[in-house]
């Protein structure tokens, strides 16, 4: 640090030179991110409520009425009657505390969830100090039932299911898995991606399966604000069907305004509070539901292109992330690259995956086609 700060026009240029070298969701070369550019008016909202943090919340009366808000809409949009939770910085944040709660309320320690599960459930693990328990994939890329059954154990703790993985966008079976678990073993399901898409899906008549507190088995379930939900980062959605779960993990906090505090955070950036509050009330079902349709069709075109050039698809798109199988992905990708095009990869199968969110159009999936096309000489 110098002894004299920087002027404003300098540090301001700095600033400039730096974001220059980000890739922004607006050019549309972005394709493998389950983010994209907030809603029209979130970024203003956001930076309304950027002093607002609840884990003082005390202090915020009415950055917290929102948030009661946000639970009680987002509750009724998966079959809940305002559940219990918070608004977390993101998926990996509610994957590690719903395996605290589930620890703290069984003193059990196993946590069961699939191998392509998002890598957060190591994290939780290792944070936790709790024991992993991996489970294969059936032909769809879904959670194996069956092995499930054969893992739970007196000591399992919880088992964690995908409504829309990271890597393919599959639904694991999780009406089978709620049968299973019951109220012996604590549900968790990751929607982190699929929370604020399935839900419009099957209204869209695209065939899709339960996944959320319709099912009894289900004990919590995380969703995100800033990926379908069309908020800023950060804003993740951390439901709970049994208030007295979430008390399991609190702790004093005498010099806060509240007696205890029941997040894995002390300081909540909160300002993603109020701009998801925003989407979710400026966008209606209505809005969303034209969201995912449009992010649906350019999916499937997206896979037809595929085809088309000759490449293939590991399954037929279940929500708006695309494998594609190529001869050597790590190659095209790197290829591809060079051309400005940010996509990843999945592992299970290795291939090329792309995420189609609002701001990948039919042109943009028509100049990726052409340079895929080029580079992997399909």
């Amino acid at each position: 640090m110098e002894e004299k700060g920087a002027s404003f026009e300098k540090a301001m240029e700095e600033l400039e030179e730096a974001h220059g070298k980000d890739f922004l969701f607006e050019d549309g070369r972005v394709l493998g991110s389950m983010c994209t550019k907030p809603m029209d008016g979130s970024v203003d909202v956001h930076c309304k409520f950027i002093e607002s943090n609840l884990g003082n919340p005390g202090l915020y009366p009415g950055t917290k009425q929102l948030e009661e808000r946000i639970l009680s809409m987002v509750s009724s949009l998966l079959h809940g009657n305002d559940f219990h939770g918070q608004v977390q910085a993101g998926g990996t944040e509610s994957n590690i505390v719903a395996a605290w709660v589930a620890r703290n309320v069984s003193g059990k320690n196993e946590v069961v969830y699939c191998e392509n599960a998002h890598f957060s459930m190591l994290k939780a693990c290792d944070v936790l100090r709790m024991k992993p328990v991996e489970v294969g994939l059936n032909e769809n890329f879904e959670m194996d039932v069956g092995e499930v059954e054969d893992k739970i154990t007196d000591d399992t703790a919880i088992v964690v299911a995908s409504a829309g993985s990271t890597e393919l966008g599959a639904i694991d079976p999780i009406e089978q898995l709620s049968d299973i678990c019951g109220d012996k073993t604590f549900l968790h399901v990751d929607a982190s991606f699929g929370g604020f898409v399935i839900p419009f899906l099957e209204e869209l008549g695209y065939p899709t399966r339960p996944f959320d507190f319709q099912l009894d088995g289900v004990s919590s379930l995380v969703l995100d604000g800033h990926k379908m939900g069309m908020s800023t980062i950060p804003s993740s959605v951390f439901l709970l069907r049994k208030e007295e779960d979430l008390r399991s993990i609190a702790v004093e906090s005498p010099y806060l305004t509240s007696l205890h505090s029941t997040s894995l955070l002390g300081t909540r950036s909160s300002a993603g509070v109020a701009a998801l509050y925003f989407a979710i009330r400026t966008l209606g079902r209505e809005g969303y539901r034209e969201i995912v349709k449009k992010c649906m069709e350019n999916t499937m075109y997206l896979a037809s292109e595929v085809k088309r050039i000759g490449l293939g698809v590991p399954i037929e798109p279940v929500m708006n992330i695309c494998g594609i199988l190529v001869d050597d992905p790590a190659k095209v990708r790197e290829e591809l690259d060079g051309k400005n095009w940010k996509v990843s990869m999945s592992r299970h199968p290795d291939c090329l995956r792309v995420v189609v969110m609002p701001h990948v159009t039919r042109q943009v999936i028509d100049s990726f086609v052409r340079d895929l096309e080029d580079v992997s000489g399909g």
